[in-house]
């Protein structure tokens, strides 16, 4: 109900049984945390086993009274009972071990019967315990206290000499804090979180779960060791400082601005209150369901995203490094193609302890997939997707797409949107080019874009008709986001300006374009008659959702999935702040890998960090990017996309590049490839002039290969007519 009325939700987990949980109620519990603004535990332990079931979890320590639990002073301990004192301070629980506590207390009663036992705590398994400790024959020396308030436990903890922690399964306990906090030494096993908070040898003894003997022997040396005990608890006394009030509170408040400000979620309620409801109905319910049923776990990808992005960027790079080499290590045994690679260059995935390890691999082109499709798709693939670019380097590409990666770039682009308070659900126009986004609206999709209300504009035909539709649509749906090809969209605003058509008042919060290259002139202007920020968005069909603007204008990259690098011509890394051109792995393509793939385009990668405080790298800028308009015989502009996907399905067409001489005049560039077939020519002088006008010819061209611009981008398609 919180998220349907746009409330954040946190949740809060501390139990140490985290992975039973998952295991034995996974569906259950997925639909609560799929549902989660942030998920907060106490330890790394925890956070751990969250990400193991696909879910980041922030880090948030639990706290300890030092107001309450502080150490008796040092005259008391000198004056202290000769009598030896141990306690254990948990509910008389079987995951608890306190029979083990036990079984080492006896061995340890043995030794030196000058000691004491005290268990504080209530239970079900009171009554063997009891038993036990009659067996035992220890009973005159061990004490069931029942359950105590805490000025009684921390009166406790003041008359003891160790602590005994003996659990089976753990967390992050309070009584172990508060024991540190006391001064008291702590021996513990090893359960869960426990060994994130007692450093062995420093702030404590850690033993094997289940072992009493190790147990018993950590007692016994302790026992006889003031020295060491000293060591331990003074140790302890200042690493607990951590866990104050005073120190962990600044983490919540950090939390809280966080979603409150940060991620999307408004303060409140915008005019249309009924809209806000239904974009919530929409982003938390309509839009999950979908992707339940077709098996994509975008929204917990999308949830993990908005938690891993506040990761520092130390943090942020331990991560990366463990999914790569996770990553690696799982497409070296399932791909044919890198099982080989790896194996040849005597390459272990397993060693990698820094990104830079990736140069280390061969980078790979286009060529290399289309030679070694079979190859590189993991023997257990199912469900793979074709698809292929839209040619935007002249060189159209073949490849396949799983529902993994799917879902990783959906959540990766939603993060983005929601950085500008829009969601899923919300009123958008999109303003697109591709035919199969555009020619194959069935039923079915187009109840979908209603349920949505999302608009699909066309970007081929800019006549001056089609401009004003666009704005009358524009004006009519009052769309949250309008997102598309800059080039579009800035002769839009320009039309608009130029006929008095007002879009600044519509309520449009950004506009987010992609696909080409964002010139200065362009984000200028769509500002201007939009009244909003532009937000620029990078990436591609084959090498994903790259990189995207945030509020604060950093261009920041989806770190958590892809790995941005840049070379030089030579192929070798360039340094940060330096023009090269753009190379990704793409995390999550196990069964159709993207490693060290070359895009094409040429841009710069910066070390600097974003004001807006997440950890994600940022990509400075995207230099060679761009996608020129053509004119057809009766002076209307079309997209230059228009021509592209003429060619870009064609059999045995390995790049080409389309030059427009004037209304009446083609020149096409063809690089061949096997199969490609003569008739080619017909169809693309027919397609071409039913876009262009009757009139037109082409003059065709066959070289070896389409040479770069000088910036380093491979142009497929410029316009040489004049205005």
């Amino acid at each position: 109900m919180g998220r349907l009325r746009g409330v954040p939700v946190i949740v809060n987990y501390r139990g140490g049984g985290a992975k039973d949980y998952f295991e034995g109620s996974g569906k259950r519990v997925s639909v609560s945390l799929d549902h989660a603004t942030a998920i907060v535990v106490p330890s790394h332990f925890l956070k751990s086993v969250f990400s193991d079931f696909g879910y980041c979890a922030s880090i948030i320590p639990n706290i300890v009274d030092v107001g309450r639990f502080y150490p008796r002073d040092a005259n008391a301990k000198n004056n202290a009972t000769a009598e030896f004192h141990l306690v254990v301070v948990r509910n008389l629980e079987s995951i608890y071990g306190i029979d083990i506590a036990i079984q080492a207390f006896s061995k340890l009663h043995k030794k030196n019967p000058n000691t004491r036992l005290s268990i504080a705590g209530s239970g079900p398994e009171l009554a063997n315990l009891t038993r036990l400790v009659a067996s035992l024959e220890i009973a005159e020396a061990v004490s069931f206290l029942g359950r105590l308030n805490r000025a009684e436990v921390a009166e406790l903890y003041r008359d003891a000499d160790i602590f005994v922690n003996s659990s089976r399964v753990d967390n992050m306990p309070n009584s172990v804090l508060e024991a540190m906090a006391s001064g008291v030494p702590i021996v513990s096993t090893r359960a869960g979180g426990i060994a994130y908070i007692v450093e062995h040898q420093k702030t404590g003894r850690l033993v094997n779960i289940n072992d009493a003997d190790q147990l018993a022997v950590e007692l016994i040396d302790l026992c006889g060791n003031p020295e060491a005990r000293t060591f331990l608890s003074d140790n302890a006394s200042e690493a607990v400082k951590n866990y104050q009030w005073s120190q962990v509170k600044q983490q919540w408040l950090s939390l809280y601005q966080r979603l409150a400000n940060d991620r999307g979620y408004r303060t409140s309620l915008p005019k249309e209150g009924g809209f806000h409801l239904y974009t919530r109905l929409i982003s938390n319910l309509i839009f999950p369901l979908q992707e339940r049923i077709k098996k994509h776990h975008t929204v917990a990808l999308r949830r993990s995203l908005e938690m891993t992005q506040w990761l520092s960027p130390e943090e942020l790079e331990a991560y990366r490094i463990q999914r790569l080499r996770d990553f690696l290590s799982h497409i070296g045994t399932s791909s044919v193609y890198y099982g080989n690679l790896f194996r040849g260059l005597g390459f272990d995935p397993s060693a990698i302890s820094s990104l830079s390890d990736l140069h280390k691999l061969p980078l790979m082109t286009k060529a290399d997939i289309r030679d070694n499709t079979r190859g590189l798709t993991a023997t257990d693939a199912k469900g793979l997707q074709r698809f292929s670019t839209g040619g935007s380097s002249g060189n159209p590409l073949i490849f396949f797409l799983d529902s993994e990666r799917i879902s990783h770039d959906v959540a990766a682009k939603w993060r983005a949107t929601r950085w500008w308070d829009v969601d899923i659900g919300d009123p958008e126009m999109v303003v697109w080019g591709s035919p199969i986004e555009l020619g194959a609206q069935d039923r079915i999709r187009k109840l979908r874009d209603q349920l949505y209300r999302t608009k699909l504009f066309s970007a081929f035909d800019m006549s001056d008709k089609t401009l004003a539709n666009a704005c009358t649509q524009l004006v009519e749906q009052r769309p949250r986001m309008v997102f598309g090809y800059p080039s579009v969209i800035s002769s839009i605003a320009q039309f608009a300006k130029k006929t008095g058509v007002k879009l600044s008042g519509l309520g449009v919060k950004v506009v987010f374009v992609t696909a080409e290259r964002l010139y200065p002139e362009q984000r200028s202007i769509i500002e201007s008659a939009f009244g909003c920020r532009v937000a620029n968005g990078y990436g591609g069909r084959d090498s994903g959702f790259i990189a995207h603007e945030c509020p604060q204008g950093s261009l920041h990259i989806s770190a958590e999935d892809i790995i941005v690098e840049t070379v030089d011509g030579a192929g070798n890394p360039c340094e940060t702040g330096a023009q090269g051109e753009i190379v990704v792995t793409h995390m999550a393509t196990e069964n159709f890998p993207f490693v060290r793939y070359r895009t094409g385009d040429v841009g710069v990668l910066s070390d600097q960090h974003c004001a807006c405080g997440r950890g994600l790298p940022v990509l400075k800028d995207i230099v060679g990017r761009s996608s020129d308009f053509v004119v057809a015989q009766d002076g209307s502009k079309l997209h230059g996309a228009a021509l592209t996907y003429v060619l870009r399905d064609l059999t045995g067409i390995e790049g080409f590049k389309i030059v427009q001489k004037d209304t009446r005049l083609v020149h096409i560039d063809i690089v061949k490839g096997s199969g490609y077939k003569n008739e080619n020519e017909s169809l693309i002088v027919k397609e071409f002039s039913r876009r262009l006008g009757k009139d037109l010819e082409c003059v065709f061209d066959y070289p070896g290969e389409i040479a770069p611009e000088p910036s380093g981008k491979y142009r497929y398609i410029v316009c040489e007519v004049e205005n």
